[in-house]
């Protein structure tokens, strides 16, 4: 699909692109979706107006063997957010289809599977954009919990109706709000694990609420790895197992950036990075794996991947030649590797064994786009640019 649209770039790179969709899911379930807006003050908030934020977006994707139509589900506000940017005519970006059911029947009778929740990155794309990923864990059988921050996206919109313009699509943050952002997200993803229990009830959706899976991209990927730590010291979180943390892309920030044993989440972990995200350039990474006592691997992703294509951006921008073309992994392709590598972590924290990442001769015969850059053993700080570990090295502040 995507390389089909990538030879029509000089034909509709202005205008929109007929039958542009996501590719479907391959699980043997539909994937239904309701929000919920849940109540949870932030004080000194660095990114809302008056420093205060009152609510968390609460997605629920869930597996149901309603019929899931192929239909638009951006927000016409966050696509004109983009189309702005990328100056493109409108209804451009909003004309993008997926097959999802909104409101759907949950399943009589759930998998026994840990409930996943994702944390969106810092100024976009929001959890919405991340379906092509979501969507293929939910048709395996997870449900998959997203929340997102009012303010800190481009533009969120309620179910009300009641929409939150953030800051632009091309801002750039100072970086000294960037562990205050982190901590008032661990703060929300503390609160809606604690709401679960009236979540599954007010939407009428069996819930794990016992076992659970973390995983985000760029700091919702820094956050995942801080939050179970945190969690192991609230109350509210006695009797949840967390079964393990996934980081796509992201710098380390804030607590799990410590270089000590605090850092050490004691479960698996997986670190997946794209084509501009090298270990030598991003201590926080090796750092991080050294503390490790637990299952421990990082992939990177090749084919001139950027940051945003863990998102459905890609489809987006490789359909209207804002990237992609030459050497350039197709936007399909890159969600395949997406889809299938987060997908057996989380199977493996299950007990189906490591699957790809396992990083054999033959995994790596089958997606050449994908590097282990540390595969578990070894010293994650050794290089053949020296120590990756610098011994002053104490963390982003």
């Amino acid at each position: 699909m995507a390389r089909m649209l990538l030879a029509l770039i000089g034909i509709y790179h202005s205008s929109p692109v007929l039958g542009l969709s996501l590719p479907p899911p391959t699980g043997p379930y539909n994937v239904g979706s309701k929000p919920y807006v849940l109540n949870h003050t932030t004080f000194n908030d660095p990114i809302a107006p008056n420093n205060i934020s009152t609510s968390i977006l609460v997605n629920v994707y869930y597996p149901t063997h309603d019929p899931a139509p192929s239909q638009k589900y951006i927000w016409p506000g966050l696509a004109a957010a983009y189309e702005t940017y990328y100056r493109l005519t409108p209804s451009t970006f909003g004309n993008i289809t997926a097959k999802i059911a909104y409101n759907a029947r949950p399943l009589k009778h759930t998998p026994s599977l840990p409930t996943l929740l994702f944390f969106p990155p810092f100024a976009g794309p929001p959890s919405q954009m991340f379906l092509g990923l979501i969507s293929e864990l939910v048709s395996q059988g997870y449900t998959v919990i997203s929340n997102d921050h009012p303010y800190e996206q481009p533009y969120l919109q309620y179910p009300d109706g009641t929409s939150y313009t953030g800051h632009s699509v091309d801002w750039d943050p100072d970086p000294s709000i960037y562990v205050p952002t982190e901590n008032y997200r661990i703060n929300d993803n503390s609160a809606v694990l604690d709401a679960l229990p009236t979540i599954s009830k007010h939407l009428h959706i069996p819930l794990n609420l016992t076992h659970f899976a973390l995983f985000g991209h760029s700091l919702g990927g820094s956050a995942a790895l801080a939050q179970i730590p945190v969690e192991r010291k609230r109350s509210t979180s006695r009797g949840k197992t967390f079964l393990g943390t996934m980081n796509l892309d992201g710098t380390i920030f804030g607590r799990a950036s410590a270089n000590d044993s605090s850092a050490d989440v004691g479960v698996p972990s997986l670190l997946f990075s794209s084509s501009i995200h090298p270990r030598y350039f991003d201590p926080t990474w090796p750092i991080f794996e050294k503390w490790q006592t637990g299952w421990c691997k990082e992939i990177h992703a090749l084919g001139h991947t950027n940051h945003t294509d863990f998102s459905d951006l890609i489809f987006l921008k490789q359909a209207y030649g804002i990237a992609g073309g030459g050497d350039a992994a197709p936007a399909d392709l890159v969600l395949k590797m997406s889809r299938t590598f987060v997908g057996d972590f989380f199977g493996m924290l299950v007990g189906k064994g490591e699957g790809v990442l396992k990083g054999d001769e033959t995994v790596q015969m089958e997606f050449p786009g994908i590097v282990f850059e540390y595969n578990g053993t070894g010293d994650p700080c050794a290089s053949e640019y020296g120590n990756l570990c610098w011994a002053s090295y104490n963390g982003p502040q």
